[in-house]
């Protein structure tokens, strides 16, 4: 931190501060850029989620655990269109829309918090009656919120272990919830506290492959939209919690950037931060994949004549996504090694090439190929990647990077969204709905209840994969 005094004033009702701007922001005051942005996130969001619909093996087993406890019949689970209570809502649609590693990213901040705001941004909408405004409206102040506490937390927050898009999409969820549910500054306030008491999340499942890792964000969109709820209803929660002694920030980090937190709230929105993924994979493995991918339809490069692959990434990038052996669908998605013998086998890393590649054996040969090395030169968390690919006649092919494509700074066109929607969506549903279901989020600012979204995701008979 810098001075004292600096800290002091920065810090000072931050959440209070938070909270205010949250209530004040109305869909007027934000520029068409931020809009349309919003509204490409919140499609791509739905997108993962119905696509996970039929495929996450952890979101259907949660789906199934929900659909038996039942309840007050709220708000849509996506694609299979059962109501349940709005929080087990947002818990399954938020482990959707983690499922399938195709969800938005924020760099510095470690966190792809459409995952969670998306899913809960809706089943809030259905509870409540809020409009396509009101919800753009509100995913924009949330990311608003989470993004900079994300980064302001980070890398320090990773560094202990935590998973962000489970800790601090959480706080972004309620402040969203709330805001939705018509509360007041002071109530907002309140959710924000409630989401803090209930923050969890640890990356432990990066040493141990399981079906654990969408149930971070899952428990992020249960935790927020509760804390909102019951802000909404009165319960008041700790105002001061980010900022206090016994607060968000001393517990979960060593250290807070300060700039960060100041960073002309109300004139930059967070949201034009975020990037897209064009690969079903972890946002780290991205980098190599591109240059795969490159290899293989500029050089040439097929996995069947490849002798072995060295790739040079941050520390972090190795942590996150070095998985050598998968024994899932989802943790092929996490790993390096995987995505890259699937990059030279099929040419791209569409989740139907990781549907039907992780049934090939041999790409999980391929994978004894690939070796990570750790690049001192790239920090701890650099997106740089350097592919160097031996062929089995003697030639190399060697390729760099400085970051992934689908960053604001190498953006994915509209068209290029479009065409990942379509895919995404069509594995489950046919054409004619899919383009429906994308027009209604991309004229969201025109529809009187959001709920007509997720509502139009629901397959008859139940989601179940169309094309592999």
């Amino acid at each position: 931190m810098s001075s004292q005094g600096e800290t002091n004033d920065v810090l000072n009702r931050l959440t209070m501060r938070f909270a205010e701007h949250v209530a004040a922001l109305t869909y007027d005051k934000i520029p068409q850029d931020v809009v349309a942005k919003a509204k490409l996130i919140l499609r791509d969001g739905v997108g993962n989620e119905l696509a996970a619909s039929a495929i996450s093996e952890p979101a259907n087993a949660m789906v199934t655990l929900v659909k038996e406890w039942g309840g007050a019949p709220q708000s849509t689970i996506i694609g299979h269109g059962m109501k349940v209570p709005t929080p087990n809502a947002a818990l399954v649609n938020a482990m959707m829309g983690h499922g399938i590693e195709l969800d938005d990213a924020h760099g510095s901040g470690l966190i792809k918090a459409g995952s969670v705001l998306v899913p809960s941004a809706f089943a809030i909408a259905e509870l409540s009656g809020a409009s396509g405004k009101d919800v753009i409206t509100g995913v924009v102040a949330g990311y608003d919120v989470a993004v900079r506490i994300a980064k302001a937390i980070n890398p320090g927050h990773r560094q202990r272990g935590y998973h962000t898009t489970g800790t601090v999409s959480a706080i972004g969820a309620a402040a969203m919830g709330a805001k939705l549910l018509g509360c007041n500054a002071e109530q907002i306030a309140w959710a924000i506290g409630l989401a803090c008491m209930q923050s969890a999340g640890i990356q432990s499942y990066l040493d141990d492959p399981c079906m654990a890792k969408p149930f971070s964000p899952g428990k992020a969109g249960f935790n927020g939209t509760l804390a909102a709820i019951m802000a909404s209803r009165g319960f008041s929660g700790p105002k001061k919690v980010l900022e206090s002694r016994e607060g968000f920030f001393n517990a979960f980090t060593d250290s807070v950037r300060l700039e960060d937190l100041k960073d002309n709230l109300g004139e930059h929105f967070a949201i034009m931060e975020v990037g897209f993924k064009p690969h079903a994979a972890c946002r780290y493995a991205h980098g190599p994949i591109d240059l795969a991918q490159e290899a293989y339809h500029q050089d040439g490069v097929r996995l069947s004549d490849v002798d072995r692959i060295v790739v040079r990434m941050s520390e972090l990038a190795i942590r996150q996504a070095s998985k050598p052996v998968v024994t899932n669908l989802n943790a092929a998605m996490g790993s390096t090694q995987f995505s890259l013998a699937l990059s030279l086998a099929a040419g791209n890393n569409g989740l139907k090439e990781y549907w039907e590649g992780y049934k090939d054996r041999s790409v999980h040969d391929g994978m004894s190929k690939v070796e990570l090395q750790a690049d001192p030169a790239y920090g701890l968390g650099g997106r740089q990647s350097v592919i160097e690919i031996t062929l089995k006649d003697g030639r190399k092919v060697t390729r760099s990077s400085q970051e992934p494509k689908g960053e604001p700074t190498n953006a994915l066109t509209n068209e290029e969204l479009e065409r990942k929607f379509l895919a995404m969506t069509t594995m489950v549903v046919d054409e004619a709905q899919a383009w429906h279901l994308g027009e209604l989020v991309m004229k969201l600012e025109q529809q009187a209840k959001a709920a007509v979204v997720p509502q139009a995701t629901v397959v008859d008979n139940g989601p179940a994969l169309r094309a592999a």
